[in-house]
């Protein structure tokens, strides 16, 4: 029969080895860092510089976090002149066209 003390060595045991077993992305988000990398997302653009109307570009869709942020550096590069800008991908999902908002 274990005793308290060593019930609870092993449950800190326990807790300890089993957060190795996911990945670092499970800390912020849903899915893992693969599925992350190699989701869909709808790429939106912010340029303050615009007028209300316009300063939120949705620019399109991509396969994979790289390709999103890669997208919008291209699109806001053309676009801003101010260099200042931002962008969101969000994660597609059969269920969301934003199920996650990722950099």
């Amino acid at each position: 029969m274990m005793t308290a003390s060593k019930n609870l060595t092993f449950t800190i045991v326990a807790s300890i080895v089993l957060q190795g077993c996911g990945d670092e992305c499970s800390s912020y988000s849903n899915y893992s860092c693969k599925q992350i990398e190699q989701a869909e997302y709808n790429v939106w653009v912010y340029l303050p510089s615009r007028k209300d109307s316009e300063k939120n570009q949705f620019i399109g869709t991509t396969t994979g976090l790289k390709s999103c942020g890669a997208a919008a550096y291209s699109y806001a590069s053309n676009a801003s002149s101010s260099g200042n800008w931002s962008y969101v991908c969000c994660m597609k999902t059969k269920d969301s066209d934003c199920a996650e908002k990722h950099r």
